[in-house]
């Protein structure tokens, strides 16, 4: 993978990571050399069970359960990851929810957990994580969304809340700028819903430019890819086989 061997033996901190995209960042992570430290919430077995695997590999993994939900929690996660491995090099904000919100249907509720979780705890992180990354020239990328630019029916406080975070991304480059680069991610169908039928799949893909569904390793590899870029900041990367291009 092009400039992997910059990350060799870094220090990279994953939210969310122990599954689906996450996952896939945690083992394109190790792969390329990286000491990994990962946050989850429920998924306590998919935890063990991805550590497992990376002891199994020879690979640096550590693992730190909390609750995005809960204000306090992303700092610690930090805190915890720095005292662990002795700093941070890399910062993956992946960690989110998102559901169906139909207009007439929305809560308060919905709105505040959405931003708190994929908005209010991603900057909570940064800025815990900010004293180490500027010693050493780190790097944050952010898991954005795809649908913020071109946006599907009945979700709009979650893409209210990516969008958020897309412009949270910008504003921190150049708040941070020149010792920590900033950039983001924007997947588009990255990971096929188990709930599609082939149908369903197969028109979702019939409006994709590169006609395939993304993967879960392609979003990874352009993660990594913007965490060793040198001279790269504030952008946010769509990874969505060309959807974005559409009229």
């Amino acid at each position: 993978m092009w400039g992997s061997e910059r990350l060799q033996g870094k220090v990279v901190l994953v939210s969310g990571g122990a599954q689906r995209l996450g996952a896939a960042i945690v083992r394109a992570a190790w792969a390329a050399g990286m000491q990994v430290a990962f946050q989850y919430h429920a998924s306590t077995h998919a935890a063990e069970a991805l550590c497992a695997e990376a002891r199994q590999g020879g690979h640096t993994v550590w693992a730190w359960q909390g609750d995005w939900r809960n204000p306090a929690h992303p700092a610690a996660f930090v805190t915890a990851a720095c005292e662990h491995f002795g700093g941070v090099d890399v910062l993956v904000n992946n960690a989110g929810i998102w559901r169906s919100t139909p207009l007439g249907q929305v809560h308060a509720d919905d709105w505040h957990e959405l931003y708190q979780v994929n908005v209010v705890a991603a900057h909570m992180a940064v800025q815990q994580a900010t004293p180490s990354l500027r010693e050493r020239g780190g790097a944050v990328v952010n898991i954005c969304d795809a649908g913020v630019y071109r946006p599907w029916l009945n979700y709009t406080p979650y893409l209210a809340s990516k969008g958020a975070l897309a412009a949270m991304t910008m504003a921190l480059a150049r708040e941070l700028a020149p010792a920590v680069r900033v950039n983001g991610v924007a997947p588009g169908l990255a990971l096929v819903p188990d709930t599609w039928s082939e149908e369903r799949e197969a028109q979702a893909v019939a409006n994709i430019p590169l006609k395939r569904a993304g993967t879960a390793q392609d979003v990874a590899e352009a993660v990594l890819f913007l965490a060793a870029a040198p001279y790269i900041t504030g952008v946010v990367v769509p990874v969505d086989g060309g959807v974005s291009l559409r009229g």
